[in-house]
């Protein structure tokens, strides 16, 4: 336990099959290098699994990384913190997504805002949002879930997650030019009552605007009064609905049914896994179950 601002917070303890399901490397594996190589020995309790924490975890990436990559882990074990960051830094080079991935769960783990800002304006150098959304950020956010739902981050750390990726999204959406006519539909999007989850919507917003759509943004938590006083001013030629979880207890095609009859008479596009099981989806409406397939309505909506 250490004391952050008069505040304790626990560190972050996981098992060996967490490290395993995180890193790609199977614990019997993990198991040998440590004794053969000495790599990484965590403290076992008595009569108790081994148990890695913050600083083992970041280890272990930079390790898996260097495997993964064709580094024998021979020579990794002979290898000094700062040998093995900068062998990483060279791997960076190519561009590979999952070394990024992973220097964002270090900066998380952290809480290091500086480090997260640095390397995603050092991606914006080489890559456009949408790439660094769809092959850095959102990648990251899921595999930062794993952690989430094994219990082996605090929601602080969640919360910080989130609130970097949901900034630079906001940014970005700031920074596209002011158009003056938009030439494409315009778009309602909101994400349902009880739907806290708001970047892919943002995305969706951020993709939309880019296109030269005109967009109405309700964000989370969208109330059916909301909605459909919108509709009644604004009447959007689209209405873009997405869930990630479901507070409401409806099964998901008696979900898209509600939204459906709150929509009316307006088009209805649902997307999202909150709405991955719906079935005989009503007139007027689709269901977009991939985030490609998400994109690609983004960029080429004609309705």
């Amino acid at each position: 336990m250490v004391k952050f601002k008069d505040k304790f917070i626990w560190l972050n303890k996981f098992s060996i099959r967490d490290i395993e399901n995180l890193t790609g490397i199977k614990a019997h594996t993990l198991r040998t290098w440590e004794k053969r190589y000495g790599i990484i020995i965590p403290p076992t309790p008595p009569g108790k699994h081994r148990i890695y924490d913050n600083n083992d975890l970041k280890h272990i990436l930079r390790i898996s990384l260097l495997y993964h990559y064709g580094f024998k882990i021979s020579k990794i074990a002979d290898m000094s913190v700062e040998e093995m960051i900068a062998a990483t830094i060279q791997i960076e080079k190519k561009s590979n997504f999952e070394v990024f991935i992973n220097r964002l769960i270090e900066f998380t783990i952290d809480l290091n805002e500086s480090g997260f800002r640095q390397l995603v304006s050092e991606l914006k150098e080489t890559m456009d949002e949408k790439n660094l959304v769809t092959y850095v950020l959102f990648p990251f956010l899921i595999k930062l879930g794993q952690l989430w739902t094994i219990n082996s981050i605090s929601p602080v750390q969640e919360h910080f997650a989130s609130n970097m990726v949901r900034n630079e999204l906001i940014s970005a959406i700031d920074a596209l030019p002011r158009i003056k006519r938009y030439t494409g539909p315009q778009v309602l999007l909101f994400c349902p009552l009880k739907e806290h989850h708001e970047l892919p919507l943002l995305f969706c917003h951020y993709l939309l605007r880019k296109n030269r759509f005109a967009t109405i943004y309700l964000g989370i938590n969208a109330t059916t009064d909301t909605i459909e006083q919108t509709i009644a001013a604004a009447r959007p030629s689209v209405a873009l609905c997405y869930l990630i979880t479901n507070f409401t207890d409806n099964n998901p095609t008696e979900l898209v049914n509600q939204m459906h009859k709150t929509c009316q008479p307006t088009n209805l596009v649902v997307a999202g896994p909150g709405f991955g099981e719906a079935k005989s989806l009503p007139e007027k409406t689709t269901a977009i179950r991939s985030l490609s397939k998400l994109i690609q309505f983004c960029e080429t909506l004609t309705y």
